[in-house]
């Protein structure tokens, strides 16, 4: 039940994470301004998680799991009621700013306490049901949350999102009464130390690499995927839909693999078959059937390294572990605003459909980078989770 409660929570994370993009139209209109000024509501969203991810994660790893996770979907909440009441867009940015703050705490410490309250040896499942909630607020709460403020308005869709937060929040507390805390770093240079650690360096590097190459061609894919989709906008949808449920599948494969000897390639598989994805998406992105299938291969190989990355992290960091994932979510979107920039500065170079190439070679990357961490990272015994 505490599994479930954990990724029902993300679950609604992440669908407050990217629902503001199907609202930016409305929002503008009701605090007139633009839709690009609306759009710094993303904007401030990302470089918000960015920065407070691991300024928070070290304080509040010094607290009760029930204290950190309550206070996290509270911050989110009232991040969206601020939002949702908003007469300007400063006062909407300060609502997202708020709920960047309680969503860069929620995940890291909803994953380090899902692997540490698992059964011996099955720390890596639970982990990747957290992250499916994830998965699932893309694919579902997302297109869900877009349809209902197109429906009853943005501002009550805002509304209805934080009462839904604040309504998990309260059987997740009870439920994780009398649930400790785990050991933590206390002193700053402790708290930071997990960044001089050469194995914890290249595991961020990988995710990095691996996160720029794929929005390098996410942010763009109306026009990388134009010719296929003839510029339709339910064709494109279609696609997003099949990239969705692929992640949905790859988290799925990652979930089964990653308490077993296997589950330490499972990233390198992931990079290996981006890689080869991206390689291939030019020419089968020229029909829908061929572009509907480098999809759901995108979102299979995409979302398989999520889950296990924040695994190696938990094992490898030690009681820094909530500090090392909040630094691995913070690297992520990071990565996706490198990756528009990067993308954006090579569509004017290259035809569209040419773009993956260049997230061919950041993949490729990726792939060095895990090789080499392989070699380095040998543990002796089956990767666990300190209970």
């Amino acid at each position: 039940m505490r599994l479930l409660l954990l990724a029902v929570g993300t679950f609604l994370i992440g669908t407050d994470v990217f629902v503001i993009a199907g609202m930016l139209p409305q929002i503008g209109d009701a605090l007139k301004v633009s839709i690009s000024a609306a759009g710094q509501l993303m904007t401030v969203f990302s470089v918000g998680y960015a920065v407070l991810g691991p300024l928070l994660a070290a304080p509040l790893s010094r607290r009760s799991p029930r204290v950190a996770l309550a206070a996290a979907l509270v911050a989110v909440a009232l991040g969206n009621v601020v939002c949702a009441v908003a007469d300007s867009l400063p006062t909407a940015m300060a609502g997202r700013l708020l709920v960047a703050a309680g969503a860069s705490q929620f995940t890291p410490h909803a994953c380090s306490l899902a692997a540490a309250l698992a059964p011996k040896g099955r720390s890596g499942k639970s982990l990747a049901l957290v992250t499916s909630g994830l998965v699932m607020g893309s694919v579902v709460g997302v297109p869900s949350g877009t349809w209902a403020a197109d429906a009853f308005g943005w501002r009550l869709t805002l509304a209805v999102l934080a009462a839904a937060t604040a309504a998990v929040a309260v059987p997740l507390t009870a439920g994780l009464r009398g649930v400790g805390s785990e050991p933590t770093a206390h002193r700053p240079q402790e708290r930071f130390a997990v960044l001089r650690g050469p194995l914890v360096r290249m595991v961020l590097t990988v995710t990095i690499f691996a996160v720029i190459a794929e929005y390098a061609v996410l942010t763009y894919a109306a026009t990388v995927f134009a010719e296929a989709t003839a510029g339709e906008g339910s064709r494109l949808a279609v696609l997003l839909f099949a990239f969705g449920l692929g992640g949905l599948a790859g988290n799925a494969l990652a979930s089964v693999y990653m308490d077993r000897p296997a589950g330490r390639r499972l990233v390198l598989v992931s990079v290996v078959g981006m890689t080869v994805t991206f390689l291939a998406m030019p020419q089968m992105s020229r029909s829908f059937p061929g572009a509907l299938v480098v999809m759901v291969l995108w979102g299979v190989t995409g979302w398989m390294y999520a889950a296990p990355q924040q695994h190696r992290l938990l094992r490898l960091a030690g009681p820094a572990g909530p500090l090392a994932v909040s630094l691995n979510s913070s690297v992520i979107y990071v990565g996706a605003a490198l990756g528009g920039a990067v993308g954006g500065l090579f569509l004017g170079q290259v035809a569209p459909r040419w773009l993956p190439l260049i997230a061919t070679v950041l993949c490729a990357s990726a792939v060095v980078t895990e090789l080499r961490l392989l070699r380095k990272d040998r543990p002796t015994e089956p990767a666990t989770v300190p209970a």
